[in-house]
This record gives C-alpha cells, sequence and structure tokens, in this order.
C-alpha cells in the first residue's frame, strides 16, 4: 500500500507536466505571409530601397487583428535586406488581405547574388516573418519560398505588343 502511494505522488507530477507540455504544443499557427510584388524605389550605393507587396491569408475561423511585422528578404539563400511594418491590419476569417512593406536592400549582399541570375535567369527567395497580434503579446511566424524564372516572361519590346 506504501509502495503504491509513494508511486502516486510520483506519477502525479509527471502526468501534470506532460499535460501542461502536450498543450504548450498545440499552439496555433498564424497567418501566411507570401510575396506578391517588388518594385525598386530608390537606390544610392549602399543601399536600394524596394516596395513589396506581402499577401497575409488566414486559414483560420476567427478575424486576426496584426499590429506591424517583421520581414525578412533572402535572395538565392542570402539575406539581403529586411522591411518593417508598423500599421495595424485585419484579416478577415477564412480569408487575405495585402499590404504594401518598404524593404531596405544591402546593394553589398545584393551585388553578390545579381551575376548568377543574369546567367541563369533564375533565382530563389524566401521570406521570413513575424506578426504581432494587436491584442496582447502573441507573435507568429511565417516562412515562405519560392523560385522565380526568369526565362518564362518575354523579353522587353520596345513598344506595345502587337496583334
Amino acid at each position: 500500500m506504501h509502495a503504491a502511494l509513494l508511486l502516486r505522488k510520483m506519477l502525479l507530477p509527471l502526468g501534470l507536466g506532460l499535460a501542461v507540455g502536450l498543450t504548450g504544443c498545440a499552439t496555433r499557427r498564424g497567418p501566411q505571409i507570401s510575396l506578391v510584388n517588388l518594385k525598386l524605389m530608390t537606390a544610392t550605393p549602399f543601399e536600394t530601397t524596394a516596395q513589396v507587396t506581402l499577401r497575409l491569408s488566414n486559414p483560420f475561423p476567427d478575424p486576426l487583428q496584426l499590429d506591424g511585422g517583421v520581414h525578412k528578404i533572402y535572395l538565392n539563400c542570402l539575406y539581403i535586406g529586411e522591411g518593417l511594418s508598423h500599421d495595424a491590419l485585419t484579416l478577415p476569417r477564412l480569408g487575405s488581405a495585402t499590404q504594401e512593406v518598404t524593404v531596405h536592400l544591402d546593394n553589398f549582399r545584393l551585388a553578390t547574388r545579381l551575376r548568377p541570375i543574369i546567367e541563369r535567369r533564375r533565382f530563389d527567395y524566401r521570406i521570413r516573418s513575424i506578426v504581432f497580434a494587436a491584442a496582447g503579446t502573441a507573435r507568429w511566424r511565417s516562412e515562405n519560398r519560392g523560385q522565380l524564372d526568369l526565362k518564362s516572361f518575354p523579353a522587353a519590346t520596345s513598344g506595345p505588343p502587337r496583334p
């Protein structure tokens, strides 16, 4: 009897710890963030400023209230710059919204990647983001990767396309 009581006293904290640990792993994922567009705005010898359009998708049945984020951009596996957003954004339930973010690109890092892109006419990109909930201290991480093949775009022409 004494051994059973001792065993129960030892297993109870272990069971509670496991229950708390497992529920901690069941945290809800945040929005999915993807790169939609990139426009170069200004350039200096050291930095290029670009405006990126991001699509934030909410795959959940409740709206998400966001209050800013940090978005890091990688080109061919090399970090080239980041954008910060301080704007509030509401993602509708089971919906998406776009957001314009100014990104500052490091020209020295970018220059080392231009030659392979020009030669192969293809590049890999990755965007790593952290967005913050408007209420409380919740934050969500998102990572999205893709590849852009420039060969699939028609060559630039001088003038409007012919019928």
